[in-house]
């Protein structure tokens, strides 16, 4: 899957984007592994831990 294909489809499975968070830095891979696993667990994103 490609970053913008991911993105899409994260939109259409929760109506929603998917949030960047400021300062919280993953390559592109990373969030779409993320992204697969929030729309293989039916699960929103988690914000990530305050720093």
């Amino acid at each position: 899957m490609e970053f913008e294909e991911a993105l899409k489809v994260y939109e259409d499975c929760f109506g929603e984007n998917y949030f960047f968070y400021m300062g919280f830095t993953k390559t592109d891979q990373e969030i779409i592994e993320e992204i697969q696993k929030c729309i293989k667990t039916g699960r929103k994103q988690k914000a990530p831990p305050p720093v």
